[in-house]
C-alpha cells in the first residue's frame, strides 16, 4: 500500500535566482516533506505533454505530475520494471545502457516517443504506478477528521498554485517549439562521432522537481531504492 502524504500549504520561494513553489506535506509518521519545483515547471509540463492548461482538469493533471514525479524510478535504469514499457510503450534505445544495447526496445520518454500524446500516456502510467505503490499526495482533510468538520475545512492548499500558475499561451507555444526541435534532432540520422556538445539531452530543456524533508531526508531520496 502506498503512503499518504497530505498537503499542508504551498508557498512561493526563491532558490537562488529561480522562482519556485514549495509544497509542504505531512507524512504518516508526522514528519514534514517538501516538494519544490520551479514556477516554470507548470508551463513546461503543459508544453512537453500537450496538456490543455486552460481547463481546471489540465492544471490538476500538471500538479499531479509534479507532486508525484519524485517517486518515479528512472525508466532508463529501471527498464525491466517500467510500468509504461509493460504496456508496450517502448522505442529503440538511442544509446547503450547497463543491460541494454543501443537500438534495443527501451521505455519511451519525451524524446523517443513517436509523439507527445504517447509520451504523455507513458508518463501518466508511471505517475499512476507511483501512486499505487509508493506515495499518494492528497490535499484533503487529515485521516479521522469528521465529515462535518471536513466540510468546514480551509480551502485546498493547492488553490494558491491554481490561481497563480503563471502559464501563458505564448509561453507554452515557445516551449513546445523547443521540445519539438529536440525531438526532431534526436530523430535525425546520428553522425558516427557525436560529442557531448551536440547530444540531445532531456535534461537540457525540461525542469526538475526535488524534495526536502524538514527533519530528515526521505530514504527514497537518499538511496534511490524502489521497493515496489
Amino acid at each position: 500500500m502506498p503512503e499518504q502524504y497530505r498537503v499542508l500549504d504551498a508557498a512561493r520561494i526563491n532558490v537562488g535566482p529561480t522562482p519556485c513553489w514549495a509544497v509542504r506535506q505531512q507524512r504518516p509518521d508526522g514528519d514534514h516533506h517538501i516538494t519544490v519545483f520551479p514556477v516554470s515547471s507548470l508551463e513546461w509540463r503543459a508544453a512537453e505533454y500537450n496538456i490543455d492548461h486552460t481547463t481546471p482538469e489540465g492544471i490538476d493533471t500538471i500538479l499531479d505530475m509534479l507532486l508525484h514525479e519524485p517517486w518515479i524510478p528512472d525508466p532508463r535504469k529501471n527498464q525491466h520494471a517500467d510500468p509504461a514499457a509493460a504496456q508496450g510503450l517502448t522505442a529503440p534505445a538511442t544509446e547503450a545502457a547497463p543491460g541494454l544495447e543501443a537500438w534495443e526496445p527501451a521505455p519511451v520518454n519525451l524524446l523517443t516517443a513517436p509523439d507527445r500524446a504517447t509520451a504523455r500516456q507513458a508518463h501518466l502510467e508511471r505517475i499512476a504506478h507511483a501512486k499505487r505503490t509508493r506515495v499518494t499526495v492528497t490535499a484533503g482533510p487529515a485521516p479521522g477528521t469528521r465529515r462535518s468538520a471536513a466540510a468546514k475545512a480551509a480551502p485546498d492548499p493547492l488553490d494558491a498554485i491554481r490561481r497563480h500558475h503563471g502559464i501563458t499561451s505564448e509561453g507554452v507555444a515557445a516551449k513546445t517549439e523547443i521540445v519539438e526541435q529536440a525531438r526532431q534532432r534526436l530523430a535525425l540520422p546520428q553522425q558516427p562521432a557525436e560529442n557531448a556538445e551536440t547530444r540531445v539531452s532531456l535534461d537540457s530543456f525540461t525542469t526538475s522537481v526535488w524534495d526536502a524533508a524538514i527533519r530528515r531526508r526521505d530514504e527514497a531520496q537518499h538511496n534511490g531504492q524502489d521497493t515496489a
